[in-house]
């Protein structure tokens, strides 16, 4: 989007707690034009991330309540297992906050347990406007990917607010809510996997004679092409790995080193226990 920034969404959003996937996904939709920082609140148990958020024109508070009143999209960003006591303690302070769209980035955290708990402030019960999402932290720089589930209230006009957020800071899927979890743990956890593959690209490098700097832009570059090619081209994974190896080559006899240490069960594993472990946060 080119020009001056302004109100694409004609609304305002806040965010229920200011940490990194907060300030990722707000950072993007300012980057991105979406929307003008004015528009963007946010609050946290402490004044920790302020700076961040008003070096940038956004407001900060450490009050929920007072944040919550100031938009009619409410983004939960807390931990998982804080969820639930933030929005008690706002039903304690007689906060009613009616006719919102609530949107969830916390893993695990079903639907209907978000509806269940939003209802004690909403004074909106079973009409609820409730949406499931799981970013990741490329949001920050406009290469994230964000799944959404929304329930039965959202109208079309719901869920283009929350397409707008998201996709001007990532690629962006509705999914049924049973693939959240699983999701979460390839796409919402892998950032970290991949940049351990980048670290371990790096240090092979490094132990043959290239310096550390030069290895760790090459390694993180080589991953980028790589996925570029996945995302833009026509060929699948597979295929383009095959093209790479040429018989007899150097990079079949890598290939063999990578399946002796098991990366690619690894791999697998890494996910499968990330999503086992999304589905226990979601229970506490």
């Amino acid at each position: 989007m080119n020009g001056a920034t302004e109100n694409v969404l004609d609304t305002t959003v806040s965010f229920i707690g200011g940490g990194a996937m907060a300030q990722a996904i707000a950072g993007g939709i300012v980057q991105t034009r979406t929307m003008e920082s004015k528009y963007i609140h946010a609050s946290a148990a402490s004044n920790r991330f302020e700076n961040w958020w008003t070096s940038r024109g956004m407001s900060f508070t450490t009050n929920n309540a007072e944040c919550l009143e100031k938009s009619q999209v409410i983004i939960l960003s807390v931990k998982p297992h804080l969820y639930s006591d933030v929005i008690l303690r706002l039903a304690d302070q007689g906060v009613r906050a009616e006719n919102r769209l609530w949107v969830s980035i916390m893993a695990g955290v079903t639907l209907d347990d978000l509806q269940s708990a939003i209802s004690t402030i909403s004074g909106s019960g079973a009409t609820d406007k409730v949406v499931r999402t799981i970013p990741n932290t490329p949001c920050k720089v406009g290469e994230g990917s964000v799944a959404v589930t929304y329930n039965s209230n959202c109208t079309e006009k719901d869920k283009n607010i929350v397409s707008q957020i998201f996709s001007g800071v990532s690629r962006c899927v509705e999914i049924p809510e049973r693939l959240q979890n699983a999701f979460a743990a390839m796409a919402g956890s892998g950032p970290a996997y991949i940049y351990q593959v980048i670290e371990a690209m790096a240090d092979g490098a490094v132990m043959m004679g290239i310096p550390r700097p030069l290895a760790i832009e090459h390694a993180a570059a080589t991953v980028r092409g790589a996925a570029t090619m996945v995302l833009e081209g026509d060929k699948h994974s597979a295929q383009l790995k095959d093209e790479v190896c040429s018989p007899g080559g150097s990079t079949i006899r890598g290939v063999q080193k990578l399946e002796e240490g098991g990366v690619r069960a690894a791999f697998m594993s890494a996910i499968q226990a990330a999503a086992n472990r999304n589905e226990e946060l979601g229970k506490k």
